[in-house]
């Protein structure tokens, strides 16, 4: 069943086909709606030439998104940029990208269609999951090996230490949350542990995280048994534990029930990362950011009585939950 959002932009045949046209891509003749995405629009469009592209298009100006979402595309282009050129993670290639809003009215970029399929929807054998696991911490890996001087989200403005970055982030949705009407007393205690454990984060090194590796943002192509990693948009500089919440028993778990996948990181890995008194603090604040994603943005993109909403609803309260009492 597709997923209803607020903020999917509905371009029509027209405009994709001025587009691919103006950017001397080929005449779109045919023309897909692709994958479940619940924020961006997506879509297959194949040229008379039989080469096919995926177009990626933002929210529409007028949509409601949370203030790190904003120009959220250009980022993604950015971290796409960074795997092709520091790493070799498969990904694809962008080639066109279209921040102008004149023919397509938002943002948008055309980029390589990748084989296979989400890796969700293959079926694949525990044998099988397993190999792909490790290929998805291979590519963590990889990327937190990519440095930088600021922290946070390059959209929003970088800051100095992780942080002034986390505190900047999670301030930014609760004042979201506020102009939405609502109150948000988890998001708050949250700020105040964030204070808490200040000195800890400020030695936090700098690192891309993605934050998103989930199972939905991965291609598995049966051919090769490899993996493919798509919409890197929500990645920001900072804590490179952050990226453990994605893998083994997911975001509910704390740092501790990840112990295999810390040793098979930690097998790869250039600087390691060990399950210390420390290392789960900053892990369960990246979880109350998680968290806090969830609880906000449930207003923004659905309607109380659509299932996603209530799949939020109950994320956010166990995630908080978990988190809470390890701070």
């Amino acid at each position: 069943m597709a997923v209803i959002s607020k903020t999917k932009y509905e371009a029509s045949e027209a405009e994709i086909g001025e587009l691919f046209s103006f950017h001397k891509m080929g005449n779109a003749v045919d023309i897909a709606a692709l994958g479940n995405g619940e924020f961006n629009a997506a879509y297959k469009v194949t040229c008379d030439d039989g080469a096919s592209y995926a177009l990626k298009i933002a929210p529409p100006a007028g949509a409601k998104v949370l203030s790190y979402e904003k120009n959220m595309m250009e980022a993604e282009v950015f971290w796409y940029s960074q795997m092709h050129e520091k790493t070799d993670i498969l990904c694809p290639e962008v080639y066109v990208a279209d921040f102008s809003e004149e023919i397509i009215k938002s943002s948008c970029f055309i980029m390589e269609m990748m084989p296979g399929g989400p890796l969700w929807e293959m079926g694949l054998s525990a044998e099988e999951y397993e190999a792909v696991q490790r290929q998805k911490i291979c590519m963590l890996t990889k990327i937190h090996r990519i440095t930088n001087d600021g922290y946070g989200y390059i959209q929003t403005g970088l800051k100095s230490s992780w942080y002034e970055a986390l505190k900047d982030m999670a301030v930014r949705l609760v004042d979201d949350c506020r102009g939405l009407g609502r109150e948000t007393p988890d998001g708050e205690r949250f700020v105040r542990l964030i204070d808490k454990h200040r000195k800890l984060l400020e030695t936090v090194p700098c690192r891309m995280v993605n934050f998103d590796l989930w199972d939905s943002n991965v291609l598995y192509n049966p051919e090769s048994g490899k993996i493919c990693w798509i919409d890197p948009e929500r990645g920001f500089w900072g804590d490179p534990v952050a990226d453990f919440i994605t893998l083994g028993s997911g975001q509910k778990a704390p740092l501790s029930a990840k112990q295999k996948e810390l040793d098979i990181y930690n097998d790869m890995a250039a600087e390691k990362i060990f399950l210390t008194g420390e290392t789960e603090i900053r892990y369960a604040l990246a979880v109350c950011y998680l968290a806090l994603i969830e609880e906000v943005e449930r207003y923004v993109r659905y309607e109380p009585d659509n299932p996603t909403y209530i799949r939020n609803t109950v994320d956010s309260r166990e995630m908080y939950d978990m988190a809470f009492g390890i701070l």
